[in-house]
């Protein structure tokens, strides 16, 4: 018969694991392509029973145009920590799932440079039109934005 070893249980490691699993397994969730918009994912479903996608923008797609489905989620993922998500309008088509998440990216970034992301994602609730709109007045340390980079708009129609 087999030995069994006892292994000591620690849940605030597994706790600590069990989170890093999640959080790599969502940022591998749809990464944006050189247009702004990426992939499907099928961990969720939609009221129709199919499965839900998600569409990620990043700062490629300014100015673009999206459609999307009920049930499918909306990724915004802006590359300067200088960036202030708006509110959607008109407000109801798309829900935010939490406030921005603003990450700073320190690496080889000298302090003050805005290296980093501000991401947000969105359920789209309701069929209809929406704007999802940005905006930031500094592109770097004490370096004001040209005005073709202080804003970022997407409209996006829920089907």
């Amino acid at each position: 018969m087999p030995r069994t070893i006892p292994v000591p249980f620690h849940p605030p490691r597994l706790l600590a694991t069990s989170a890093l699993v999640v959080v790599l397994g969502c940022t591998a969730c749809g990464g944006g392509g050189p247009m702004g918009s990426a992939g499907s994912t099928a961990n969720t479903t939609t009221g129709a029973g199919r499965p839900s996608s998600t569409v990620t923008l990043t700062d490629a797609g300014n100015g673009r145009s999206v459609t999307i489905a009920r049930g499918d989620h909306l990724r915004v993922v802006l590359a300067s920590t200088y960036w202030t998500i708006d509110s959607t309008s008109p407000e109801g088509v798309l829900q935010a799932d939490s406030p921005p998440v603003t990450v700073a990216r320190l690496g080889s970034c000298v302090p003050g440079q805005g290296c980093g992301t501000v991401t947000v994602v969105y359920t789209a609730v309701r069929t209809g039109g929406t704007t999802v709109s940005a905006s930031r007045s500094v592109c770097g340390e004490a370096l004001a934005c040209a005005p073709d980079k202080r804003d970022f708009r997407v409209f996006v129609t829920v089907r």
